[in-house]
């Protein structure tokens, strides 16, 4: 596996990764609310998240672990140290599929009462969910070799298969009138051929290695210290991140999580691919901290071409959204969606201020610095959305909580940056820096097209002046 500095191939097939499923499975849900109804439909959509949250959870950080250390491994042309980190991911990852596998032969063969949310086959449904998740954890570890490689368009082409093949099952399965049961049986079928296809091209481009897994090593430690701290970051973010859409479902029905998780499915998948983007970016300062040269540059520039690139995405797609999302999803449906949409545009605004630091702080192993920092936003994203919820019971409250948050936490998470990492001018690092962000929520929030074009250009003149005339901003750091 030779490694080449391909930052912006690396980026589009990154970007390609993210977006192309979301893409195709947004152009059929029309087709799956109408076959399913919306209850199931909504259904489906909490069991996706308890697939993901599951993955995450039990995961341990191990996905940017692999990645950061067999980057590292790599850097340092360290053969025995590569191999000896792949071993010691595939024992942890292995005894964490084989206990996923247990669990769901246990949920099959237990008897089960059923439950208020769905429909009686739902304990079968929840166990082949979990050999889903069983799974997930060898592609993980095949998926953040490839990575710390710099592969990214193997992990990117084998992933887009992977899930467009599942989506091709699905659409398939329900319209031959099956449930969710078998469509999660689909999605297990697909995704075991898929392993076993990565695994044989992964161990094909290791020569001499030998897969070891009953050996304890102790590269393990090193993965495990990284691990815990991206795993407790994963952590809260999940939880800040999933658990809006369950309070939905207990409160206000699971036709409501239809068109909610429909918005926020679309602005997840956005801040995806605003940090696949960047991705890169961490396994490439993981390697220049080794060498021990200085990274501050590549900081200022990769954020201010992750801020830009998004803030304009963000935008092009709120101007065209009505259109868009009519001809999709019909009148009716777009308007049971549209406002959810507006409001997660808006805090996917702050929030996409995160990305850069969090992998920059990860990359400098600057690690319980960043998983502080990530439990002090995360938190009050948690304590606002409940607070707001609890005082309105609607789901836009959810929604406004969660973004009055970052307007607070935000600024402070880039002061606290700049005191301990950066040593810039503190007004510039902790408010100026989110000057385009603020326009472009007010141009997201104006009634009249007219402010909204005088706040599109207030944005782009706030961001050319913080940001690209910043003496740290070195165009050349984004195509090494």
């Amino acid at each position: 596996m030779a490694v080449n500095s391909r930052n912006l191939e690396n980026s589009a097939w990154n970007l390609a990764n993210i977006l192309v499923y979301p893409a195709a499975f947004l152009a059929a849900t029309p087709f799956f609310i109408n076959k399913l109804g919306e209850d199931v439909f909504g259904e489906w959509m909490l069991m996706n998240s308890y697939v993901f949250i599951s993955v995450h959870l039990v995961g341990f950080g191990l996905s940017r672990s692999i990645m950061a250390n067999v980057s590292a491994a790599v850097g340092e042309n360290d053969q025995s140290k590569l191999y000896a980190y792949i071993n010691a991911a595939s024992r942890i990852l292995g005894i964490m599929m084989l206990t996923a596998m247990l669990i769901g032969l246990g949920i099959m063969i237990s008897p089960m009462e059923k439950t208020g949310f769905f429909d009686a086959y739902i304990w079968d449904t929840i166990a082949v969910a979990t050999f889903l998740i069983a799974l997930k954890f060898p592609e993980l570890l095949y998926q953040n070799i490839f990575k710390g490689f710099e592969n990214y368009n193997m992990a990117a082409i084998f992933n887009m298969v992977n899930r467009l093949t599942a989506l091709m099952v699905h659409i398939l399965l329900v319209y031959r009138g099956f449930s969710i049961l078998g469509v999660f049986a689909g999605s297990l079928a697909v995704n075991f051929i898929m392993v076993i296809t990565l695994a044989y091209v992964i161990y094909r481009r290791l020569p001499g290695y030998k897969l070891r897994v009953l050996k304890v090593l102790k590269e393990r430690k090193e993965l495990y210290y990284f691990g815990f701290w991206t795993w407790l970051q994963t952590i809260i973010a999940v939880v800040s991140f999933q658990i809006d859409r369950f309070l939905i479902a207990y409160f206000l029905g699971t036709a409501t999580v239809t068109y909610f998780v429909l918005a926020t499915t679309i602005t997840n998948h956005l801040h995806r691919a605003f940090e696949a983007v960047v991705s890169w970016f961490l396994p490439k300062i993981s390697r220049i901290k080794a060498a021990e040269q200085d990274t501050q540059e590549h900081f200022y520039t990769i954020r201010a071409f992750s801020v830009g690139f998004s803030l304009f995405i963000i935008i092009g797609i709120y101007l065209i959204s009505e259109p868009l999302f009519t001809l999709w999803l019909g009148q009716e449906k777009y308007s049971k969606m549209i406002d959810f949409f507006k409001l997660f545009l808006i805090f996917e605004s702050f929030l996409l201020m995160s990305i850069v630091p969090k992998l920059y702080l990860n990359a400098i192993r600057s690690l319980r610095f960043i998983t502080s920092l990530e439990f002090m936003y995360k938190l009050g994203i948690i304590a606002g959305m409940i607070v707001l919820f609890a005082i309105y019971k609607t789901a836009e409250s959810l929604i406004w909580g969660q973004t009055i948050a970052l307007v607070l936490f935000m600024p402070l998470e880039y002061y606290l940056v700049n005191k301990r990492i950066l040593k810039q001018n503190t007004i510039k690092e902790s408010f100026l820096t989110f000057l385009p962000t603020m326009m472009i929520m007010g141009a997201i929030l104006s009634s009249r097209w007219q402010l909204t074009a005088v706040f599109i250009a207030l944005s782009l003149l706030s961001y050319w002046f913080t940001y690209i005339r910043d003496k740290n901003f070195k165009l050349k750091w984004l195509t090494e």
